[in-house]
């Protein structure tokens, strides 16, 4: 492209051809302070940029002093494409200077109770753009008898002070931005710092960037959203998968928190290196990366503390629980599963299965309970199960409960037990250990309580007793040997003195002929209460 004459470039300014240099620089400096101020104002941000860049000499008319703070505060395309000209070729000492004015500025403006809130979203925009500005300008350093970690070490502190304090305030796209910014920004310092400094330069550069790359993971993490979860869940089990539960837009997401670890590698730092400090940081970093590695055996020992706390705290939870999934799913070869982990999942992952918002979040936690159980002995499971099936607080888990129980005991039923050793789901110990648990209701006295059609509307009851009786229908289908114990007569004759009659009994009165219109649950307990009654009938007849 030919390069435009100064007169021509002068004129395209609207500026007199007679002007001196100095007096150009100053009417430049002019042109964008009053474009930054009025998108309107011609000639616009866009016509200066787009001349500087046709005229040869025309980079040096930019006053890095006198321009880059009112930039830095301006977010058009045109504006940051001029604060790319100006880190690229301006005096970075000069820009030094404005990104160290500016990180105080800033710093200023967010602790001060009395800020309008409205100038928050601002003040994020403008640390990306210092941070997009310090990337490429503040490298090209002279550094004389400084070193480059003295002139890093106070940006670096600055920029995580800011981080942290703009955590809230950053949406999806912005903390992305932030994100990758801050990932390219840290490689540029430390690879600065290890061409021009010592060893023990480059050690601590390690760990300060270190901090700042930790804090951005954490202030960002919400903004990630890269269905982790979804995309696994959607690649193992697509007959499960009704409608997606994978975001739009959730390639950036990822691209930007991948920008991290590949930062962490350009300084060396592997993996097994992240997980030898365990944080929550951590375990967001190696849920992204797993592509490149497989997960280390000691992941899940490793991480115990910081994925209970992510749970608890529904913190990170995509990565969490996309990590504890590929724990239990990497190598089944391994049967076994930690215990100490699995009982402490066990604790955490009913509530979220039961309580969470999301309802794919409630589905894929009951999926992480069941694939936990499937690595554990058989007498753990049962002992989980029991606790799960009969839980008071968490009402809800009951019913799913009994459904994971029915795919143990269909699971044990088919597969033949190994030599000397007894599965429990395969054996009269299943009735014996949730006989009690399953046949009844819960209260014992639920039935009695039932006063008007609302009264079932408004309880999980019904779809636990629902739950019971399917489980109980296909127990006697599918026990043929009766391995269980299931079809003897004490117990059948237990389960219906227990729940059947009673159940019987509470059907026959509310849908008699003064009975209001039928309720679904209600017609569900008919259909199941039918459907034992016949299996009954036949094993009786034999």
């Amino acid at each position: 492209m030919a390069l435009n004459s100064k007169h021509t470039f002068l004129e395209a300014l609207q500026l007199s051809p007679n002007l001196d240099d100095e007096a150009i620089n100053r009417d430049i400096s002019a042109i964008i302070t009053a474009a930054v101020a009025d998108e309107t104002h011609r000639p616009s941000l866009k016509t200066v940029y787009d001349n500087i860049l046709q005229y040869q000499g025309g980079l040096a008319f930019l006053e890095p002093l006198d321009i880059l703070p009112d930039l830095l505060r301006c977010h058009r395309k045109e504006a940051v494409d001029l604060i790319g000209l100006i880190s690229e070729n301006s005096s970075p000492k000069e820009v030094l200077i404005v990104i160290q004015e500016t990180l105080e500025q800033l710093t200023r403006l967010v602790h001060d109770d009395e800020a309008e809130e409205e100038h928050v979203p601002g003040s994020v925009q403008c640390l990306i753009s210092v941070i997009v500005l310090s990337t490429k300008s503040i490298p090209r350093l002279i550094l004389g008898k400084r070193t480059a970690l003295s002139v890093v070490s106070p940006l670096v502190s600055g920029v995580v002070s800011l981080v942290s304090s703009l955590g809230n305030h950053f949406t999806r796209d912005s903390g992305r931005s932030l994100l990758v910014g801050v990932s390219r920004m840290s490689e540029a310092f430390y690879t600065w710092i290890f061409k021009t400094g010592s060893e023990e330069n480059a050690a601590e550069a390690q760990k300060i960037i270190r901090v700042l790359l930790d804090t951005a993971v954490l202030s960002c993490a919400s903004c990630i959203r890269a269905s982790l979860c979804a995309r696994a869940f959607e690649t193992h089990y697509p007959r499960l998968t009704l409608s997606s539960a994978i975001e739009p837009g959730w390639q950036e997401g990822e691209q930007a928190i991948l920008s991290v670890p590949a930062t962490l590698r350009a300084m060396a730092l592997s993996p097994q290196d992240v997980l030898d400090n365990p944080t929550m940081s951590s375990l967001i970093i190696l849920a992204h990366e797993q592509q490149s590695y497989p997960l280390p055996k000691n992941l899940s020992s490793k991480l115990h503390s910081v994925l209970m706390t992510s749970i608890q705290m529904n913190f990170a939870l995509d990565e969490s629980l996309f990590l504890i999934f590929r724990c239990v799913t990497q190598d089944r070869t391994q049967p076994d599963f930690p215990v100490d982990l699995a009982t402490s999942l066990c604790i955490v992952l009913p509530a979220l299965a039961s309580t969470h918002l999301d309802p794919f979040i409630r589905h894929f936690s009951l999926r992480l309970i069941a694939l936990i159980l499937a690595r554990l002995p058989s007498v753990l499971q049962q002992q989980i199960l029991i606790t799960l099936a009969s839980d008071t607080e968490l009402p809800q888990m009951r019913a799913a409960a009994i459904g994971l129980l029915k795919e143990f005991v269909l699971e044990a039923l088919q597969v033949p037990a190994s030599p000397g050793e007894q599965n429990v789901f395969a054996s009269p110990l299943l009735i014996r250990s949730f006989g009690p648990v399953l046949f009844r209701t819960m209260p014992s006295d639920y039935l009695s309580t039932v006063r008007v059609a609302g009264d079932i509307e408004n309880s999980l009851e019904p779809s636990r007793i629902a739950e019971v009786l399917s489980f109980y229908y296909v127990l006697l289908q599918r026990d043929k040997d009766n391995k269980t114990g299931i079809r003897d007569p004490d117990n059948i004759a237990s389960v219906e003195s227990s729940l059947l009659r009673p159940l019987r009994s509470f059907l026959e009165n509310l849908t008699g002929p003064s009975a209001a219109n039928p309720i679904l649950s209600v017609i569900s307990l008919q259909i199941g209460l039918e459907r034992v009654d016949y299996a009954v009938q036949i094993i009786r007849s034999r």
